[in-house]
């Protein structure tokens, strides 16, 4: 046993120090990992709503509901970058497949909080749907030519192992 070591004692207190180490170093590097920018998201949920739980726990009544506040805000704020990254993906898609997105007037785009803008589920699932029929439509076109090739690749092999057999 180490000398002095007996007086030694894993406080609550350090706890949260090291916690709050650990969090830093998590927050201020795990940027730099080559993660999808949803699991940055999470992980900022996950922060945010192990922070704030804390902090409600220890207040009480007007410091409550202001902090119960603070917290739906700054997830509305999570989301919306969520929504945002969601529109930007289909974006990139419909652009690749030359597919049109609605227009910016119409029902399927909405104004977040700070004044991003991204499109409602319900215009998601229109810009889904003409995705998926544009990929329908180009699989028609090459789809029956690669069983073909298959069907004569299948009939060769077996038309030289009855030669070579019999």
């Amino acid at each position: 046993m180490l000398k002095g070591s007996e007086n030694l004692v894993m406080t609550d207190d350090s706890r949260d120090r090291r916690v709050a180490r650990v969090d830093w170093w998590l927050v201020r590097f795990r940027r730099k990992l080559p993660l999808p920018r949803t699991w940055h998201l999470r992980r900022d949920v996950r922060h945010i709503n192990k922070i704030y739980v804390r902090f409600i726990a220890n207040a009480t009544g007007q410091e409550r509901e202001q902090l119960a506040a603070e917290w739906a805000f700054e997830k509305t704020l999570i989301d919306e970058r969520h929504r945002g990254l969601e529109t930007e993906r289909l974006q990139k898609k419909a652009d690749r497949f030359y597919v049109p997105l609605p227009l910016l007037a119409s029902d399927h785009w909405e104004k977040g909080p700070t004044g991003t803008w991204y499109l409602t589920p319900e215009g998601a699932a229109k810009v889904r749907q003409a995705i998926y029929e544009e990929r329908k439509q180009r699989q028609q076109i090459w789809v029956p030519w690669i069983a073909a090739a298959v069907g004569v690749i299948g009939a060769l092999t077996g038309l030289i192992l009855a030669l070579t057999k019999g």
